[in-house]
């Protein structure tokens, strides 16, 4: 994958990101960058200008296409990529120094909520739970038997399972913002 990309790309996409309320991993608004440098090199072509507002569609496609392309998946993953990945999520959810926790749901792993950071449930001590599954992406949920489920992208690799960990963690820490608040 080429990595060499335009600093007004990696601008834009980063805003368009925000709208994911923290949910997004930096693979996939590289990918999401280095998609829309190219399609602004494809309308050069046909004459049009970077700068141009009309362009400003641009950056929706990219950033839909990348996200869509990490929320769903074509064929099933084997259950021993699943536990694969699952172990390498609970590996990094440990090393970002997040405490495991029992899930109330059918998820990879659940962690304890931070000190000092935000706190769901009704008993005000409820972490998040994350999980990946056989024919989609990541996802995160208050670690409760009913909650609000957000995709969470990130590649659905061993490496973008250490994204996620991050994610999840500035999440619990309030260093990104809360999905479940103010949506």
């Amino acid at each position: 994958m080429r990595t060499a990309l335009s600093p007004q790309s990696t601008a834009v996409v980063t805003r368009a990101y925000e709208r994911l309320a923290g949910l997004c991993g930096p693979t996939v608004q590289l990918e999401a960058a280095l998609l829309l440098d190219d399609l602004y090199a494809a309308t050069a072509k046909h004459g049009h200008e970077r700068t141009s507002t009309d362009l400003g569609w641009l950056v929706t496609a990219a950033t839909e296409a990348t996200s869509s392309k990490h929320r769903h998946r074509g064929p099933n993953r084997s259950v021993a990529e699943l536990q694969q990945l699952t172990k390498a999520l609970t590996t990094g959810l440990t090393e970002a120094g997040l405490v495991l926790t029992l899930s109330a749901g059918r998820t990879g792993a659940a962690v304890e909520p931070l000190s000092g950071g935000p706190v769901w449930g009704g008993n005000g001590r409820t972490g998040l739970a994350v999980g990946i599954y056989l024919n989609g992406g990541w996802d995160v949920m208050v670690n409760q038997p009913q909650s609000r489920v957000f995709s969470l992208y990130a590649p659905a690799t061993e490496a973008g399972a250490r994204e996620v960990a991050e994610i999840v963690h500035g999440n619990l820490s309030g260093d990104r913002p809360d999905p479940f608040r103010g949506r």
